[in-house]
């Protein structure tokens, strides 16, 4: 009766401990993305600053997920009035950016330098270096309502 009893439990913390890994793993999971998506967001908010004029505050609204194409997606607002959409293949970095979206009054907002520039792609080093220093940056994370 005892040898039943035993096999029973040890099968009964088999299966506990096992759900508890996943659940680690799934959980850190979730914690990479949340991290990979605040230092996007801090890289954003570096372009911003680098390219355009006047950004004193910049709000990430959130992130969008296409699971067809697996693109990612997010709009920002620059001093509470400008939109500017961003969309990416991947959360690693600003090389994976696939396109910008701005209305007429954020393109005015561009420094002249601007249309001369290269690509971002090839000035991540200078746009990682820009400061922002007096710049409030709203993250997606904090600014989402419980």
């Amino acid at each position: 009766m005892t040898v039943k009893t035993n096999k029973q439990r040890l099968w009964l913390g088999l299966i506990i401990v096992i759900g508890a890994i996943i659940m680690v793993f799934r959980l850190n999971g979730k914690r990479t993305e949340e991290q990979q998506k605040r230092d996007l967001e801090t890289s954003i908010a570096k372009l911003l600053v680098h390219d355009y004029e006047g950004v004193k505050e910049v709000k990430f609204t959130g992130w969008g997920h296409s699971r067809e194409t697996g693109s990612w997606g997010t709009i920002v607002i620059i001093n509470g009035e400008n939109e500017i959409g961003f969309s990416f293949d991947g959360l690693s970095s600003l090389e994976k950016i696939r396109g910008i979206v701005t209305d007429d009054d954020t393109e005015k907002m561009e420094k002249p330098e601007t249309d001369t520039k290269p690509r971002i792609m090839d000035r991540i080093d200078k746009i990682n270096k820009t400061s922002l220093v007096g710049v409030t940056v709203i993250y997606s994370k904090d600014n989402q309502e419980d």
